[in-house]
């Protein structure tokens, strides 16, 4: 008879252990940056490849670059499957938690499910995810983008700074892009995909939660503002002579602020402001100003990007400034589904109190899964709310709970006969 309680906790030590060891595997000497298909995502795979094997799955690599584990028990129906996953690239100068503790947690649940020999109606899968970031071709979710059967040819032939195309990095890492449409999932071949991911933000450490179920994830707008006047020597040009971009830029910054404050579960982000020719004595010829609007709700997401842009023409006008808007970035919000939400609730229950729902800010592969598959993501408490940085975290009593909900969850999908 397994001792589920110390179970959790050696299999949470294991999965911390395990992201600590992956870190050491980067495309950069001194910090962790791990990309798509580079000679660090081989060592990472050859590494969860042994801890896979050693949890009875069977490993193997698809047309995409993802990384598939497979788990079966006697009499399951190998055709369909529940899926855990997450990525296993990285962002540059990365935390060791981002996608890479979602994977190995899920390698987790897979040894816990083995030892205590339950059986299951369906195959279980954990997949890394070849790419999520977007750091190396400035394109994200190639890997999930596979699966949902979202890649064209015009993807795979975008190119890296070194004139890699994506068909090529593929090929060099061993894999067959002419076979991608392979990686496709059928709608009925996924009971459910189930993506353990830190929260990236502090709202459970507020909340002194451990774990939060994620209700949707947020649309997002991306554009830039450009402001041109007129550029001149700072002593010599009067003040009301002048045709300068950048207190107007302020002002719209300003109100970018204001709006997304009084927009409940509004957050919109001025993260960039290029100013040429960016010197001391001279008054700006032109301002560039980058916008980041995300919502649940893709109508409030965009009623509050053309007030905004509305604002930043009426601005220009004003001040007598050429403007011109580039829309860069255009992704609706996904909601998670309902019933997993209720069983991963009453999953977590078990070992804990409620989790909170929550929105996800972020972009992540399950937002992309949702199109093939139910799918739902259980949010781990990022202490200090960091993410995307070296100082990255996550508690070891945190992950126990979120391998034994997400045990739980399992053993509840079984139960329901799917």
């Amino acid at each position: 008879m397994v001792n589920e309680r110390s179970l959790w906790q050696r299999l949470a030590a294991d999965v911390l252990q395990c992201c600590d060891d992956l870190g050491r595997f980067s495309d950069e000497s001194g910090r962790l940056t791990r990309t798509f298909c580079s000679p660090a995502m081989r060592d990472a795979h050859r590494r969860v490849t042994e801890w896979m094997q050693a949890a009875g799955m069977s490993v193997r690599v698809d047309a995409a670059g993802n990384l598939l584990g497979t788990f079966l028990t006697p009499g399951c129906n190998a055709h369909r499957r529940v899926v855990i996953g997450s990525h296993l690239d990285t962002v540059v100068d990365a935390g060791r938690y981002d996608g890479t503790l979602g994977v190995i947690m899920g390698i987790a649940v897979i040894e816990a499910l083995r030892e205590s020999e339950h059986a299951l109606p369906w195959a279980m899968e954990v997949i890394g995810f070849s790419e999520e970031e977007g750091v190396r071709f400035r394109t994200p979710f190639i890997g999930s983008r596979a699966l949902a059967g979202a890649i064209g040819m015009g993807m795979l032939a975008l190119c890296d700074e070194h004139g890699i195309s994506v068909a090529q990095a593929l090929s060099h890492f061993g894999c067959d892009p002419s076979a991608i449409d392979g990686c496709r999932a059928t709608r009925d071949s996924i009971v459910a995909y189930i993506e353990p991911h830190i929260e990236q933000g502090p709202l459970l450490e507020s909340l002194d939660e451990p774990l939060g179920i994620v209700t949707a994830i947020a649309g997002q707008t991306r554009l830039t503002v450009e402001w041109a006047g007129e550029g001149g020597h700072a002593g010599t040009a009067p003040m009301n002579l002048r045709n300068d971009p950048l207190p107007i830029a302020g002002r719209w910054a300003v109100a970018v602020e204001e709006t997304a404050r009084s927009t409940p579960g509004l957050v919109a982000t001025v993260g960039r402001l290029n100013v040429d020719p960016n010197v001391p004595n001279c008054i700006p010829r032109c301002v560039t100003a980058s916008l980041d609007v995300r919502h649940q709700v893709d109508v409030v997401r965009t009623a509050a990007v053309d007030k905004l842009v509305g604002l930043a023409e009426e601005l220009a006008r004003d001040a007598n400034l050429a403007m011109r808007v580039e829309r860069q970035h255009e992704h609706a919000a996904v909601a998670m589904d309902g019933r997993l939400q209720e069983l991963l609730s009453a999953a977590a229950s078990h070992s804990s109190r409620t989790p909170p729902r929550m929105v996800s800010g972020a972009g992540h592969d399950a937002g992309v899964v949702a199109a093939v598959a139910p799918s739902a993501m259980l949010f781990l408490r990022s202490p200090g709310g960091v993410s995307h940085h070296p100082l990255e975290a996550v508690k070891e009593s945190d992950v126990a709970l979120g391998i034994e909900s997400l045990v739980h969850f399992i053993r509840m999908i079984a139960a329901e006969g799917q």
